[in-house]
């Protein structure tokens, strides 16, 4: 009986291993939904009023939103080569120097590789450049240093097309815009702290349709000088960006030099203790110049 009983359980137990071996395994990755378009959000480490472009170490923060994703792939815009990983905060630090903007892209895929419509979102971060030390004595003077417009220049301003480096349209000639508001202004920089004043004497000469970023009340366009309130003296803050062959110096609100067209990056043609030529790149595109001297 005892036999008889050990036997037919071993039948039964050799029995449930044959079903269960004969039991195809699941390979399916359940249902394959899209991952949502993602949802980017960058920021710009040490980002404020102030200093709108970052604390000057080039580096962001990405947050990625996008339900039911997975994995995440992130091109940070400097090169071709994308990021790949499963983590949805990634953080990244730019090799350029001087103020650049950059478009983020991002694709999310889910389960069975099911990707997502891809994003992307552009922004400007500043990293900071090291000027040489005669650069910033000629600037600042290594304390502070006052420049003005030099009317008395042939071409002290001008401009011409963003493909060249000459004043191909127009070239002002002596004193051209006296009477304006503009030849009394004064550039203050200071070194400690990257200080820049300008006194404008309540009058700021530029273009009246980019003359909106001191008086969004204004309409039209054209040669304009803004008077007033809106148009009084105000500090920012500037800083320095280049590369082995070139300098230039950006203003991080709305400081400019000379006639007014939106443009806070000015390139450094030509300098001496006393005199600069400059070359920036309004909102209408073009190439602007303009000569100024040390008071």
């Amino acid at each position: 009986m005892s036999n008889t009983i050990k036997y037919t359980l071993s039948i039964l137990f050799c029995s449930l291993i044959a079903l269960t071996s004969c039991k195809k395994e699941d390979k399916t990755f359940g249902e394959l939904t899209t991952p949502d378009k993602p949802v980017i959000d960058v920021q710009v480490v040490g980002k404020t009023t102030a200093a709108p472009y970052g604390d000057s170490t080039g580096k962001i923060i990405v947050t990625i939103t996008s339900a039911n994703a997975i994995n995440y792939k992130v091109n940070f815009g400097e090169s071709a080569t994308d990021s790949l990983g499963t983590k949805n905060v990634w953080s990244y630090s730019y090799s350029h120097t001087g103020l650049k903007s950059f478009v983020v892209t991002v694709t999310t895929t889910g389960k069975g590789g099911v990707a997502s419509t891809s994003t992307s979102t552009s922004f400007s971060v500043y990293k900071k450049f090291t000027p040489s030390a005669e650069l910033v004595t000629m600037l600042t003077n290594d304390a502070s240093k006052t420049w003005k417009v030099d009317s008395t220049a042939y071409g002290h301003f001008g401009v011409g097309p963003a493909n060249s480096f000459n004043a191909e349209w127009w070239n002002a000639p002596v004193n051209d815009k006296a009477g304006l508001g503009i030849y009394d202004d004064e550039y203050t920089f200071t070194k400690i702290g990257n200080l820049f004043a300008h006194k404008t004497n309540n009058s700021i000469f530029g273009k009246k349709e980019f003359l909106t970023d001191f008086d969004p009340s204004l309409t039209g366009a054209g040669d304009f000088t803004l008077l007033g309130a809106t148009a009084a003296n105000y500090n920012d803050g500037f800083g320095y960006t280049g590369d082995a062959t070139s300098e230039s110096i950006v203003f991080f609100g709305k400081g400019h030099l000379g006639l007014y067209v939106g443009a806070h990056v000015f390139k450094i043609l030509n300098r001496s203790a006393t005199n600069m030529t400059l070359r920036y790149i309004g909102k209408d595109g073009n190439a602007w110049y303009v000569k100024i001297k040390a008071k």
